[in-house]
């Protein structure tokens, strides 16, 4: 059995805080503020979010914390303008 990992990283967004989380077993990727869900990708999508902000050094699949980071801070700053 596969053991399935998740990765998440977390930053402030005014008084809130704001978190990337990536599976890496189903390949869903969400945005959540204080804890309630923002966006939501799934594959295609989810790797095509990734690798637009971070490059395409695994095409999205398997993103580090480094390029959850750059695509939380993408959706951070479409926030902040929207």
């Amino acid at each position: 059995m596969q053991k399935s990992r998740s990765f998440r990283v977390t930053a402030q967004l005014g008084d809130a805080e704001m978190s990337a989380e990536y599976c890496e077993q189903t390949g869903r990727l969400r945005i959540l503020q204080e804890g309630n869900l923002v966006r939501e990708w799934f594959p295609p999508n989810s790797w095509m979010a990734i690798a637009s902000v971070a490059g395409a050094r695994h095409w999205g699949t398997r993103p580090d914390s480094e390029e959850l980071r750059a695509l939380l801070e993408s959706q951070m700053s479409l926030l902040r303008a929207g």
